[in-house]
């Protein structure tokens, strides 16, 4: 009886452990007070209220119908999750951290 407990326990673990863990995201908003092309072929947008900060489109993003942001002034709106990075400069190094956009719609 007790090896049967034991086994069953394991065999939970291992098949939680297996499981991808959960998605999480934060929704964002705001008009792009800054927006630079990044070498790493992302593309960094400061954002203004309600919910601003330094966001960062990739290829990976799931962008709606007009694009990913393009000049200051736009508006975005959407989720973001982890953090990222953009690379601005070569020689010297300089990046920008921010935070990864997983989804997005913007304005003309």
């Amino acid at each position: 009886m007790n090896i049967i407990r034991v086994c069953s326990g394991v065999c939970a673990a291992i098949i939680i452990g297996l499981l991808p863990m959960t998605a999480f995201a934060f929704p964002f908003g705001g008009q792009a007070s800054m927006v630079i092309p990044c070498y790493n072929n992302a593309i960094y947008a400061l954002l203004g209220p309600p919910i601003g900060g330094p966001y960062l489109w990739t290829p990976s993003t799931q962008t709606y119908q007009f694009g990913p942001p393009t000049h200051s002034g736009q508006w975005l709106l959407g989720n973001a999750g982890p953090p990222y990075f953009c690379l601005v400069s070569i020689l010297p190094i300089i990046t920008y951290p921010g935070t990864d956009i997983i989804m997005m719609g913007s304005s003309q």
